[in-house]
Formats: C-alpha cells, sequence, structure tokens
C-alpha cells in the first residue's frame, strides 16, 4: 500500500464518517432519547459533537483498515477477518450502556461505513 492510498482510504473514511456515523449516529441518538426518555430536543452544539466524532470515527476506521491491508497484504482473508473483528470489539466497547436497542441502531451504521469504505478503497484504487 503506498502512502497516497492510505491518505485516500483515511480520507474517504473520515467523509463516509462525517456522514454514517455523524448525520445517522445523531439520528440513532434521538430514537434512544425518545424510547427511553420521551425526549425530543435538539442542540446544535450536541448535533455538531455529534457528526464531528462520526467523522474521527470514520477517520480511525480508515486507518484500521489502510494498516490492516499494509500489515497483511500477502493474506487478504486475513486483512478483512481483522479488520471487521477490531471494528465490532471498538463499536461494542463504546455502546455504553450495551443494551439491544443501542446495538441495534448502531452497529448497522458502523457495517454500513466498513462496507461502503471497503468498496470505495478496493482494488480499483491500486493504480491511484
Amino acid at each position: 500500500m503506498t502512502w497516497r492510498r492510505a491518505l485516500l482510504t483515511v480520507l474517504y473514511g473520515t467523509v463516509l464518517g462525517t456522514l454514517i456515523l455523524g448525520v445517522g449516529g445523531r439520528v440513532a441518538m434521538r430514537v434512544i432519547a425518545m424510547a427511553t426518555s420521551g425526549t425530543t430536543g435538539f442542540s446544535f452544539g450536541g448535533t455538531m459533537t455529534v457528526v464531528f466524532l462520526g467523522a474521527a470515527a470514520g477517520a480511525v476506521t480508515g486507518v484500521i483498515l489502510a494498516v490492516t491491508r499494509a500489515g497483511l497484504a500477502r493474506w487478504p482473508t486475513a486483512q478483512t477477518v481483522i479488520f471487521w473483528l477490531v471494528l465490532v470489539a471498538i463499536t461494542l466497547r463504546g455502546l455504553r450502556p450495551l443494551d439491544t436497542l443501542r446495538v441495534a441502531l448502531f452497529l448497522p451504521l458502523v457495517l454500513l461505513l466498513a462496507v461502503l469504505l471497503q468498496v470505495a478503497t478496493g482494488k480499483k484504487q491500486s493504480g491511484a
């Protein structure tokens, strides 16, 4: 993996993280708030914090993908398995409290981010 390709992977992760984890995470948090306390309020600052954290988490996801691709270049299956295991472990560790509603809302967002990031940065860009 070249530095350029690694940087593009992190950049794609940041953009996808902003959209999927940031915006999608904000929607998921609203659903959780309504389901648990009936709260319906939004704050601009809170929304921007979630969107920023989604971007940061997307960037970290890009780093994880770039590192697994570079470190396990000879073993594509191992790349994928380790990438997914790390993402699921981090997600489950980060969900507090860990309950069915949070897992059902946030894990699909992380999985969608991972799939789209792998597709966007797949072998078709090897010449980039």
